[in-house]
């Protein structure tokens, strides 16, 4: 009893920092969530210990969350999403442990000026489609979007878009596999 009052408490006063708080979110201990009045999340929500969300808006005052969050959507442990311009998981997005997902990237060059104070280089939004499940260690780069259904291999650099119903894999990460409605199966490609 003395759980569930001390959990509707904590939704309670989430629905009142957050853009938009759904039903049913689960945030468990550790996690670090920086301007969350620019972020949306959906009902049925996991967000799994000591992960970190942060946004950073691009423009002083966005018309739209930076963040959105679907329903049913797992980050589980350790993840790090970090947003200037926009990041989008839809509904039943899976994010494996220890997984980041960034829509902007810093110049280092300039070793006499901090890298968080040189200028961003790659920026652009991130879009992940609903039912997609990204695997452990993966990274999710600037301007990239991945298609429904699609699995992201453990470890995968994510650098340009992947089409929906796909399975990629590697560094930078390349489709290795299609759902073939025709023959419905998973189908290998040449990649």
């Amino acid at each position: 009893m003395k759980r569930g009052l001390w959990r509707h408490m904590k939704n309670l006063k989430n629905r009142m920092i957050f853009g938009h708080y759904g039903r049913n979110v689960h945030i468990q201990s550790g996690v670090c969530i920086v301007r969350p009045k620019y972020i949306s999340i959906g009902d049925d929500v996991t967000i799994g210990k000591d992960s970190d969300i942060y946004v950073h808006p691009a423009d002083s005052n966005p018309k739209k969350f930076v963040i959105e969050i679907g329903n049913h959507v797992v980050l589980a442990r350790n993840n790090i999403v970090g947003a200037r311009y926009g990041i989008v998981l839809e509904d039943y997005v899976g994010l494996s442990a220890y997984s980041m997902v960034g829509d902007f990237s810093r110049h280092y060059e300039n070793i006499d000026v901090p890298f968080q104070l040189q200028e961003v280089t790659e920026k652009g939004p991130v879009h992940i489609g609903k039912w997609t499940w990204v695997g452990a260690h993966a990274f999710i780069m600037p301007n990239v979007t991945i298609g429904r259904n699609s699995v992201i291999g453990a470890n995968a650099v994510v650098n340009r878009d992947i089409p929906p119903y796909s399975v990629a894999v590697g560094v930078p990460a390349r489709v290795i596999k299609r759902y073939d409605f025709d023959q419905k199966k998973w189908v290998r490609t040449d990649g």
